[in-house]
């Protein structure tokens, strides 16, 4: 159900498990949670899923990467509870955020804290991969089966080439990544 918060921006109720944006869709819209609980995801429902943030906080922000960059959606955007979020099209982000000032601060404090949140998973992999590297070898399947989910993501690791042979091949083509 979709009702008006002002004369611009729709407040949108949302069951548990509904969909609100898909990855790769094209993106005119940026929203805020008014209440609920949302899932942010990369492959969505795919093998390797990644559960990128969870957005419970009143007023933080969610779609607004696309809209700002002007680029398809980067994730997936699920109702982990029943929710409400407010839609802020493109062409009223500038007159929210004039009449909403908070709105705008906000947004740049959810960009922050999701960039240092990517930043230390980032580097994280980096020192995981680093380790495997250095061993030369990878024999427990806990830390193999661990690095292939980190390669699927970070490396797009082709499906039919050994995860020891790929990074034999990647580090001495591309040592800037560790």
């Amino acid at each position: 159900m979709e009702r008006f918060f002002d004369k611009n921006n729709k407040l949108i109720d949302l069951s548990k498990g509904d969909i609100l944006y898909e990855q790769g869709q094209e993106c005119d819209t940026m929203f805020l949670l008014y209440t609920g609980k949302m899932g942010l995801y990369y492959n969505y429902g795919k093998e390797n899923e990644l559960c990128l943030a969870t957005i419970c906080e009143k007023g933080s922000s969610l779609g607004e990467m696309g809209l700002l960059e002007g680029e398809p959606r980067n994730g997936t955007a699920v109702a982990l509870e029943d929710s409400k979020v407010l839609e802020i099209r493109k062409d009223n982000l500038e007159e929210f955020l004039f009449a909403h000032p908070n709105g705008g601060v906000k947004m740049i404090q959810d960009l922050a804290n999701r960039f240092k949140s990517v930043s230390m998973q980032l580097d994280e992999s980096r020192k995981l991969l680093r380790e495997l590297v250095d061993s030369n070898t990878v024999k427990k399947s806990k830390i193999s089966d661990r690095f292939k989910k980190i390669a699927d993501i970070l490396l797009d690791v082709p499906s039919d080439v050994p995860v020891d042979l790929y990074m034999s091949c990647y580090t001495r083509n591309n040592t800037n990544l560790m």
